[in-house]
């Protein structure tokens, strides 16, 4: 069979429907307290991995979205269950009224039409589990990345408990539901804050101030995309992650931070691989900053130990 061509800004404009559909089931399965909590593995730090309906529920209808491309290769945090559509159904939202929201803008961005093999989506239904499952709603998003030969060049990041949307592609911008196309040029220097992981913020804290100094302040928090959005949004400097981490974790991150002109790469200098058929787990770390990352990472580099140690 012939590879078939897809238009790039319809793969995009799923992405989107897919992040806010997933996101609203997420928030309407929180208030009705219908987590059913269970335990999947244990993370890179040693603590439990939790799984609720509604990571299931909202990659399910991530998926579903997705599948409007036959033959789209989507690399998911959940494994594809077999849901009964009665669970599904009514948190499904209408396409079309979602579509609507972001028609303007996303008929503003650049397009060019692909073959199928070179296009990946990397979906995440629910960043921040841990955090949901505490009731700290405000680290909760759900993410989709597209990709072109492993290289993540549109991320699409919601909210949902905060309804705001953040998209970006690269060599073309940032764009928030909130505050419209981000335009960087008059933004001042970031606050000299570093976004880490809640899980392990002491063993980062001490390498961070070690290698950059006390200047910096350390802020824990849940869940990639939230860290992330902080860089977006100027509130802090750089994100420092120093153990193993998901790649649907990062990839819609990675396109929007470059999308804004900056960068993110592992700790051993080298960008991350959204290939299909790469390892699915980012295992050398990350820093990531919208501006300046190369030359915090010569800061950094002499304190680096064999990754997973520091």
């Amino acid at each position: 069979m012939p590879d078939a061509y897809v238009e790039l800004r319809d793969v995009m404009s799923y992405a989107v429907l897919a992040v806010e559909m997933g996101g609203h089931a997420v928030k309407k399965i929180h208030e009705e307290q219908g987590l059913n909590i269970e335990e999947k593995g244990q993370t890179d730090v040693g603590k439990a991995e939790l799984l609720t309906t509604a990571d299931l529920v909202s990659n399910h209808l991530m998926l579903g979205l997705l599948e409007r491309f036959p033959g789209l290769t989507a690399i998911t945090e959940e494994k594809a269950e077999d849901l009964p559509d009665k669970d599904v159904e009514r948190y499904r939202e209408d396409n079309y009224a979602l579509w609507l929201e972001f028609h303007k803008i996303l008929e503003t961005l650049p397009s060019a039409k692909y073959p199928l093999h070179r296009i990946n989506v990397w979906v995440d239904p629910l960043d921040a589990t841990q955090e949901y499952t505490e009731g700290l709603t405000q680290y909760v998003t759900t993410m989709a990345c597209v990709t072109i030969d492993g290289k993540a060049v549109f991320g699409a990041i919601y909210r949902p408990f905060d309804n705001e949307t953040v998209l970006g592609l690269v060599d073309w911008g940032v764009y928030s539901t909130r505050s419209g196309k981000i335009d960087y040029s008059d933004f001042p220097p970031a606050p000299k804050k570093v976004m880490v992981s809640r899980s392990h913020a002491g063993k980062v804290k001490e390498f961070v101030k070690e290698a950059l100094s006390d200047e910096y302040e350390i802020i824990p928090a849940g869940g990639a995309g939230y860290k992330i959005l902080n860089l977006i949004n100027n509130t802090a400097e750089f994100y420092v992650h120093t153990t193993a981490i998901k790649k649907w974790d990062l990839c819609a991150a990675d396109a929007i931070i470059r999308a804004a002109g900056g960068a993110m790469i592992d700790l051993e200098g080298s960008p991350i691989s959204y290939w299909s058929t790469s390892d699915p787990i980012s295992r050398n770390g990350l820093l990531t900053a919208r501006k300046g990352v190369y030359q915090a990472f010569n800061k950094l580099k002499p304190f680096l130990k064999p990754t997973g140690k520091q």
